[in-house]
């Protein structure tokens, strides 16, 4: 297979399916075109596969030459990618390639999320059963479909036909970080009405849009209280005289699992100058707290052609504007026994929508402990009551409980120091790994996740270290031989 010549040459066939990948649209719930591929593939080498109902795929890969009598290992990746671009960024997730390009010792796509986030851990699978020099024990590359809306293939797993009792798990972030937790999840949605009625204000429709920032993994990156760009626009509506304005819609987010980085609001304005210098002095304050990395958002206001008629009833969209600046945003707990900054409770005010009338809202709670996490949700619930919101429970998934007495953790931590003469750090991610629902159905099993360095998942920064990506690979190597 040809890979780019931005490319590293090694490891070649890991790079080659990544490349591969990164040609075959896979956003979340579309994996059908991906999937066909790792079929396609695994006939080629004459390995057995099998398809569960949901739309996971397992391919047995005999073990080499004299590790026949051993244990079966699971291999387990997700097929499916977060799809974000930059506004100027024009692609149809659905049909269009990822396009990727070299930054120094850095991968990166053309301003859209890249896709290693889990691309790189599938190209990995792969490689395994391309390259036949490769020692191991046998194997079960299982594959997922739709981890990134609330693991939903996880969940469909049909654990008959998985017989391993041991599982690398290669969906992590962190090179030189062994994974033995994660958090668990619940999504919720929030809806309300909001009456439209004629407006009062003559005069132009503006388009007031928020937009720039970082964004990032709503689970990784929640602890760096990067801006959220839905609360900026709340704040930005809420500080304007409300005699002089009126709302028409909103919009902002783009996913659960990603913290927003745009938003834009229609609103009627007797005064153009004072809805601008509202938009300064806030834009001010905000980048006096915010990481010095997210200070480049911007703001702008657009006359638009929109037929501004009918405008959202000022007292019933300002409460709803006022549930929004209650509601909670951001990291809520940490794990201190950890030693680092590990959250162990957070909500990401994820996707809000006000159009026609219609309220929308969906948030994300993570957490370690499901019993620490009741008291953020029914700070939510309250809310939700007291605003005159309905309110529905749209996804759960369990957390996986650190477990250090794991003998497979001891061999890779082994393995690990014996390759790089340090000792890997045993931690958890404050984000959704498979690990636990696996866990859960498939029965007792030692599990592991490691993978290379990938920073800016669930954003268009997304991006993956090179070198890591041949030492995670190495590690991965001398793994499954011991096994």
């Amino acid at each position: 297979m040809q890979i780019p010549s931005h490319f590293p040459a090694e490891p070649h066939h890991l790079w080659a399916h990544f490349h591969a990948i990164n040609q075959i649209p896979r956003p979340s719930r579309h994996e059908e075109k991906f999937r066909e591929y790792i079929v396609n593939e695994a006939k080629r080498l004459g390995h057995p596969t099998s398809v569960d109902e949901v739309g996971n795929v397992i391919v047995f890969v005999p073990a080499s030459k004299g590790y026949e009598n051993h244990e079966t290992v699971i291999i387990q990746n997700h097929m499916d990618m977060v799809t974000d671009a930059t506004p100027d960024r024009k692609i149809n997730f659905q049909t269009d390639p990822i396009i990727t390009m070299r930054d120094g010792e850095w991968i990166k796509a053309d301003r859209t999320t890249l896709g290693a986030d889990n691309g790189i851990g599938c190209a990995a699978a792969l490689s395994l059963m391309e390259d036949a020099t490769i020692p191991h024990p046998p194997l079960e590359l299982l594959f997922t479909m739709d981890e990134e809306t609330g693991l939903k293939g996880a969940w469909g797993v049909d654990a008959k036909l998985l017989h391993g009792k041991k599982m690398l798990n290669l969906d992590t972030e962190e090179w030189g970080s062994l994974y033995i937790g994660c958090a668990g999840g619940i999504d919720y949605e929030l809806t309300r009405s909001v009456s439209m009625v004629p407006s009062k204000i003559n005069g132009p429709v503006y388009k007031m849009t928020v937009g720039g920032f970082l964004g990032g993994h709503s689970g990784v990156d929640i602890h760096e209280q990067r801006g959220n760009a839905i609360r900026f626009l709340m704040e930005w509506m809420n500080l304007l005289p409300q005699d002089s304005r009126e709302i028409i819609e909103w919009r902002g987010g783009k996913a659960h699992n990603i913290i927003p980085r745009d938003a834009f609001a229609l609103i009627k304005s007797q005064d153009k100058n004072v809805v601008l210098k509202v938009a300064e002095e806030l834009k001010s304050r905000w980048a006096s707290y915010l990481p010095e990395n997210d200070r480049n958002f911007f703001f702008k206001l657009e006359q638009t052609d929109t037929d501004g008629e009918s405008v959202l009833d000022t007292t019933q969209v300002n409460s709803v504007v006022q549930f929004m600046l209650a509601f909670p945003h951001g990291a809520h707990a940490y794990d201190l026994a950890s030693g680092r900054a590990l959250v162990s409770l957070s909500n990401n005010q994820a996707i809000s929508l006000m159009v026609r009338g219609q309220f929308y809202l969906e948030t994300s709670l993570r957490f370690f402990d499901r019993g620490e996490c009741v008291a953020l949700e029914n700070q939510v619930m309250a809310l939700a009551s007291g605003f005159g919101m309905d309110f529905k429970k749209n996804g759960e998934y369990p957390s996986w409980k650190p477990v250090r007495d794991n003998q497979l953790l001891d061999l890779v931590s082994e393995k690990f120091e014996k390759l790089f003469h340090k000792k890997p750090k045993i931690t958890a991610i404050h984000a959704g790994l498979e690990c636990g629902i696996l866990r859960d159905k498939i029965g007792p099993i030692d599990a592991v996740s490691f993978g290379p360095t990938i920073t800016g998942a669930h954003s268009p920064d997304e991006r993956v270290l090179v070198p890591t990506v041949e030492t995670f690979w190495s590690l991965l190597k001398e793994v499954l031989a011991a096994l």
